[in-house]
């Protein structure tokens, strides 16, 4: 079984999520993000990403913001996956999933369990460069 808060280096991914968990009956709507580590003009020539975290407090407050997702916008279930170390341009790291009735507030859901975990969950993110050197990056 796929847990539905998670931080580590294993990636589960959208596909298998999917497939594994069964939607419930009351569900018209999936909302799905992906982060995604990228190279922007704006940040540098980023080779990859380095994440690290502070895992026993970074589940406990992804925990607590699942929970008021699910309270405050009445969806049925939210997935909350983050990776750990070092994760090239392109590939996923950050993965919100969340299952409701209706379009309107799953989107709203997915967007608070997002913005709440970059802004509340204790990790961090290292950009490293082609030339070999690396910068920490303030959180949200």
């Amino acid at each position: 079984m796929i847990p539905p808060i998670y931080i580590g280096y294993e990636w589960f991914g959208v596909e298998r999520i999917l497939t594994s968990y069964k939607t419930p009956p009351n569900c018209g709507a999936i909302s799905i993000f992906v982060g995604v580590p990228r190279r922007a003009e704006e940040d540098g020539d980023v080779i990859r990403l380095e994440y690290e975290a502070y895992p026993e407090m970074a589940l406990k407050e992804m925990v607590k913001i699942r929970e008021e997702t699910l309270e405050r916008f009445g969806v049925k279930e939210v997935f909350i996956h983050h990776r750990l170390g070092s994760v090239p341009v392109g590939e996923p790291s950050f993965l919100v999933i969340v299952y409701g009735s209706h379009r309107k507030e799953t989107f709203k859901a997915c967007r608070y369990a997002v913005d709440e975990t970059k802004k509340r969950a204790p990790i961090w993110k290292k950009e490293v460069f082609s030339c070999g050197e690396g910068k920490w990056v303030l959180g949200a």
